[in-house]
């Protein structure tokens, strides 16, 4: 859901009880206690990330990262796009659920319901080693037209300290550009995630006034949380 004020609490608390979890974006940081209280009293669980936007550096960042560091001889680039095979797939979903990574949906990351971009690295024996991925989420009528949601940044830990992350998330914005003209791009960050904030400061990301607010309905996903 875009924000607080185009998503009432009733329609979040709704879609966590159907779907499990329900995120409400652009929650301005005077907010977010309120929301945390209104949504535990009814009986919901809550997380929240802080969302970091991109910048006006954050393209030719992304550029000069892909021309300065190549992936290791035995990787191969692959973009996810409608034919893309199950077997793949599955190997995109093991690798970020190793890194408790959420995957999005099928028809929205293989770009079939908004525009989209999934990038992976796969070793020679098809194992797939790194994912990154960004959609373009907000319906064209919100108040975020053309805002892209970028992250998803998932190494194997037999391949970790290798750049990988970093470099296929400049992959993905570079994509993203190139393909649908997208410029602005947002992500969420938990507080105190210092990893990430490092990688997506490199980037000429940085944190907005705003949060990222999730109600987790416990009965139909337990530990409470969504994503590390």
């Amino acid at each position: 859901m875009a924000s607080p004020d185009a998503a009432p609490l009733s329609r979040q608390v709704a879609l966590a009880r159907e779907m499990g979890a329900a995120a409400c974006e652009h929650v301005p940081e005077a907010e977010l206690a309120a929301r945390f209280t209104a949504l535990e009293a009814e009986g919901l669980k809550t997380d929240s990330f802080v969302d970091w936007g991109s910048s006006a550096e954050t393209l030719p960042l992304a550029r000069a990262r892909l021309a300065a560091r190549p992936f290791a001889d035995d990787l191969t680039l692959g973009i996810v796009g409608p034919d893309t095979s199950a077997e793949v797939m599955a190997g995109l979903d093991a690798v970020t659920q190793m890194c408790e990574v959420l995957l999005p949906l099928g028809p929205f990351i293989r770009g079939l319901e908004r525009p989209a971009v999934c990038a992976y690295v796969a070793e020679p024996s098809g194992r797939i080693v790194g994912a990154s991925a960004s959609v373009e989420m907000f319906h064209p009528d919100s108040n975020w037209p053309g805002l892209c949601w970028w992250g998803m940044l998932s190494t194997h830990p037999d391949r970790r300290g290798e750049g990988i992350a970093s470099r296929l998330g400049a992959v993905v914005l570079d994509e993203m550009n190139r393909r649908h003209g997208t410029t602005r791009f947002f992500t969420g960050i938990r507080t105190g995630n210092t990893p990430s904030e490092a990688l997506c400061t490199q980037l000429g990301f940085g944190p907005t006034p705003y949060h990222v607010v999730l109600a987790i309905d416990p009965e139909l996903m337990a530990g409470g949380r969504v994503t590390k």
